[in-house]
Order: C-alpha cells, then sequence, then structure tokens
C-alpha cells in the first residue's frame, strides 16, 4: 500500500469526503421525501390488517412507482458511499489498495445499475403499473449513456487497480 505524503492531496480528499457525505445525507433525505413511506405504503399497510385484496391492489401502483421513481438513485446513493469511503482512505494516507480499487469498481457499477434502472427497469416497472401490459420502450437520454459509458469506465479502472496491487504484491513477496 503506497501513502499520500502529498499534502494538498490529502487535504482535498478530506474536503471531498465531508462533500461526499453531504451528498449522502441530502439524497437520502430527498429520496425519503420522494419515497414517502407513510403515503406510500400505509394504504398497503391499511389492506393487508383489513384483508381486503381489492384495496390493496388499488394501492400497489403507487407503491411501484414510488420504486422505480427512488431506483436509480438508490443505486447511484451506494455510489456515493463507496466514494466517501474511498477520500476518507485516501485523506488517511492510502492510495494504491485493494480496498480503494474495490470502492472504485463499486463506484464504476453504482452508476452502470443506475443507468440501467433508469434506462430499462424504471420504465419498465411504470409499463406494467399503469396497466398497458405492454413495453413503454427504453428511456435513453444522453446523461443516461454518459453516466453508463463513465460507470464502466470506473470500474474497469477499479479492477485494473485491482490488478496492480495484486501484481505489485506478489512482486514484493518475490523481492
Amino acid at each position: 500500500m503506497a501513502l499520500a505524503t502529498d499534502s494538498k492531496l490529502v487535504d482535498q480528499s478530506r474536503l471531498f469526503e465531508g462533500v461526499a457525505w453531504a451528498a449522502v445525507i441530502a439524497v437520502s433525505i430527498q429520496l425519503w421525501f420522494v419515497f414517502d413511506p407513510m403515503t406510500t405504503l400505509g394504504p398497503i399497510y391499511d389492506a393487508a390488517l383489513a384483508r381486503d385484496s381489492a384495496a390493496a391492489k388499488a394501492a400497489s401502483p403507487l407503491v411501484f412507482d414510488r420504486i422505480a421513481a427512488v431506483l436509480p438513485a438508490l443505486c447511484y446513493l451506494g455510489g456515493l458511499m463507496a466514494v466517501a469511503h474511498i477520500f476518507e482512505r485516501v485523506a488517511k494516507g492510502e492510495l494504491f489498495s485493494a480496498a480503494n480499487a474495490r470502492g472504485l469498481a463499486e463506484v464504476g457499477a453504482s452508476l452502470l445499475w443506475g443507468a440501467a434502472a433508469t434506462a430499462i427497469v424504471a420504465p419498465l416497472i411504470r409499463t406494467v403499473t399503469a396497466g398497458f401490459g405492454g413495453w413503454g420502450g427504453f428511456r435513453l437520454e444522453p446523461e443516461t449513456w454518459v453516466i453508463a459509458v463513465i460507470g464502466g469506465a470506473i470500474l474497469v479502472l477499479g479492477r485494473m487497480l485491482s490488478s496492480a496491487v495484486a501484481l505489485k504484491t506478489e512482486l514484493e513477496e518475490i523481492v
């Protein structure tokens, strides 16, 4: 594991760690209000208590619509938490480590899953719950493509770093 000696890198990592955790909190709060568990799950809960399957069926589209609304952001939230941990480790001086490599791969995967949720999963959920019984199509906006490609790049970089760390460890054992 290489340790950071660059004080500017350490300071920036501390700053961005704080920004990342603030983003985790802000996104979590936004997700809470978008999903609105009391309004979303309350009718399902009441229907379950009353054993009223018709009421549960009537309330379920709202639940699935809200899940579709928050699913991409939930994926991105996982990436935010992974990147916050990377910044934390870098601020402590840990640069080229297996944990940072796994963290980068996790960030990339989170971006890919979030883009997939945006482009495919959420539209499918909304189509099915709207009662169309068919496929409403993909949602392929430029932002979704960019996020997916950057996610793939970060995932590959994380795996490359993991291979480099393993190779470095193997070479250190030989020497």
